[in-house]
């Protein structure tokens, strides 16, 4: 019975797994973290196939496996496999020191979605990367790239390519441009 509980408490902390995690902001990219942001209030879903616990390196680290959705608010977050990390002598549900989704992922909210093959969440460096076939899109507008890295604490989004590749945007004339914060115009947002 006492397992039971651990494991429904080591549960409920993973389900408030971004709770802690992004720091509230309203602009650029991540903008489709809204629902993850520190301040949502409303409830977190999450399903999974199953879930795993174990403790390595002096880590605590839990793993959703089998078609794992995390919703919240207008969120939603899809992956194959989610881990969360944290430190065994954590007191709080929602310590968590890094996230990292696999499996092919995508983060949606609104007209904003982002693919990729993983996402990490670094709480510590305030980011998170989303590698491996990045597709970034608002509405009609695509932005690809191997890698997309957003800056949390200042919203600052950065595209890489593979060395060889380029970088391909299509844009939409009148619709908003996806890496651009909310309310700018492409000239007050050209020095970010």
């Amino acid at each position: 019975m006492r397992l039971r509980h651990r494991l429904l408490a080591v549960g409920l902390a993973a389900a408030s797994l971004a709770v802690f995690a992004l720091p509230v902001r309203a602009d650029s990219a991540a903008d489709m973290f809204a629902g993850l942001q520190a301040k949502s209030t409303g409830p977190i879903q999450i399903d999974a196939g199953s879930l795993e616990v174990y403790q390595q390196d002096k880590q605590r680290i839990s793993v959703f496996s089998g078609g794992v959705t995390v919703k919240r608010g207008d969120t939603l977050l899809k992956a194959g496999t989610i881990k969360l990390y944290s430190a065994l002598e954590a007191t709080s549900p929602n310590a968590f020191t890094r996230i990292e989704a696999g499996d092919n992922i995508s983060v949606s909210s609104g007209d904003q979605t982002v693919t990729g093959e993983t996402a990490v969440v670094d709480i510590k460096t305030d980011t998170i990367t989303v590698s491996g076939g990045v597709v970034l899109s608002q509405g009609p507008n695509v932005i690809t790239g191997s890698t997309l890295i957003v800056n949390l604490a200042t919203g600052r989004v950065r595209i890489e390519q593979d060395a060889g590749k380029q970088i391909r945007g299509v844009f939409a004339p009148g619709s908003a441009n996806p890496l651009q914060p909310q309310g700018t115009t492409q000239s007050s947002s050209s020095g970010q």
